[in-house]
């Protein structure tokens, strides 16, 4: 099994030079190209230090990393999407044949640190080759490739292209070094790697890393810890909707209304709220000029905060690629090796294909827990999760990006499992604002046309009628 390791391709040229540039401009005579031209090239790293030390990090902004994962395990390119400032582009499990792909190989570790049993590994790349057979076993069977990802360990490879600025690079290495990927060895090594090249690009940033970015990440065990004897018991399967709406802003149709409104005729905002009030025609032509606008920044003032249970791991991927939102996802040691799998319609159609699909969640939790009672180390057992296991998120959205995710989330071509939670969220939402987001779903429901061109779904009008009625 090839080393996961992480690479920076190409950053913005001469880096350093334009962090001391914007060190520069707001205290310095002259323009900015002039201010570029004239800085020094050869002696700035004490400036970039100094005015990093003030708190003044918004300079290292301005350089920019691709980067190239390679061999990294599913466990870490969740870990890596959850820094939500930066771009990524990751080879799809939905559309690639992963039977060939293989996976990461852990180190074990005893808790005791003692010599781990030299079976635990053969034993753990037994379980990794059955379950890579049995999805190709599904895929035989006519299992489609989204569907079957499920049964697929979650140490299988996945290759990452990333951009992302100085600043956020900061965060993503002191979290990997020093933070809640500190206690996983592969994150640990990656994160070594990338420091080190990143200090030859821009040593004045980057050397500077425990200073500029400190704390602590472990609210996970004083958040038990504050609440242990009080009563609160892990939701059972049963006792919760697959959405749940846990909060929002108060009234978002008049909010944004009166946003729009106050914002941009100038008028206070009691009058405007007068006026929406006494005159439900003109709080939807005033929501319908904000949402066909291509500046919809009324549409920000509103935020919704949902729960959404027993998400796939595989799901949670797509929902963490939706940059503008915050989302809670729990401790994985904790939370990832759940005894429930998400169960797709095409392997419980197949009698054949559902017996294979659930003897691959039971075997991988058969290991689990006997590497669990040797006395492993949570965090290396990580590895053993199944695509197809769930877990519960928290996200808040604001209105925009509701917009955006509802449009390409409820679209028929979208993933099945994420586009039940997007219609879910939808219901919810039109529930508590029915003229905002009443105007919400698909795109061909929201534009009119398909805009998945040949690859629509050819149900256009179906689907107008499926929302419009919902």
């Amino acid at each position: 099994m090839e080393k996961a390791r992480a690479v920076i391709l190409a950053c913005t040229p001469e880096p350093e030079r334009i962090c001391a540039s914007a060190a520069r401009i707001s205290s310095t005579k002259g323009a900015a190209t002039e201010i570029y031209e004239n800085t020094d090239r050869t002696n700035i790293g004490s400036l970039i230090q100094k005015v990093v030390a003030l708190g003044h990090v918004t300079i290292t902004e301005h350089a920019v990393f691709n980067l190239a994962f390679e061999n990294v395990s599913a466990f870490y390119e969740e870990f890596l999407i959850e820094f939500r400032l930066a771009a990524y582009t990751i080879k799809s499990r939905r559309y690639v044949d992963y039977s060939e792909m293989g996976g990461l190989l852990p180190g074990f570790r005893m808790k005791d640190g003692s010599a781990v049993d030299g079976s635990v590994a053969r034993r753990f790349e037994e379980m990794s080759k059955d379950l890579f057979n049995d999805y190709n076993t599904l895929l035989e069977a006519g299992v489609p490739k989204e569907d079957a990802r499920f049964v697929l360990p979650y140490s299988l490879r996945s290759h990452i292209y990333c951009t992302v600025n100085a600043r956020e690079l900061l965060h993503i290495l002191y979290s990997s070094l020093y933070g809640r990927g500190a206690a996983y060895p592969e994150i640990k090594q990656i994160g070594e790697s990338l420091l080190a090249q990143a200090k030859e690009i821009l040593p004045d940033v980057f050397g500077e890393l425990e200073r500029v970015e400190q704390g602590s990440e472990n609210k996970e065990d004083l958040l038990r810890s504050l609440v242990a004897g009080k009563g609160l018991e892990r939701r059972s399967d049963e006792d919760s909707a697959l959405v749940e709406l846990l909060t929002h802003s108060g009234e978002p149709d008049y909010m944004v209304a009166v946003s729009a409104l106050a914002g941009n005729t100038g008028c206070s905002s009691s009058d405007a709220l007068e006026l929406l009030r006494d005159s439900n025609e003109l709080v939807s032509q005033v929501i319908d000029i904000v949402t066909t606008d291509r500046r919809k920044r009324e549409l920000e003032q509103v935020n919704v905060t949902f729960r959404l249970n027993d998400m796939s791991l595989s799901c949670l991927t797509h929902l963490a690629r939706h940059r503008m939102q915050s989302l809670v996802v729990p401790s994985f040691t904790e939370f990832g090796k759940s005894r429930t799998c998400v169960l797709p319609e095409t392997v419980t159609e197949n009698e054949a294909a559902k017996e294979i699909y659930m003897r691959c969640f039971e075997k991988s939790m058969e290991l689990y827990m006997e590497l669990c009672d040797e006395g492993i180390v949570e965090e290396d057992l990580v590895y053993l999760y199944l695509s197809g296991n769930v877990m519960d998120v928290v996200t808040t959205m604001n209105g925009r990006e509701l917009y955006h995710f509802l449009k390409l989330r409820c679209c028929d071509r979208a993933q099945w499992e994420i586009r039940n939670y997007a219609v879910g969220m939808l219901a919810a939402v039109r529930d508590i604002s029915p003229v905002l987001f009443g105007k919400v779903g698909p795109g061909c429901f929201m534009e009119g046309t398909c805009p998945e061109g040949t690859m629509s779904c050819g149900k256009q009008v179906e689907m107008k009628q499926l929302f419009s009625n919902m």
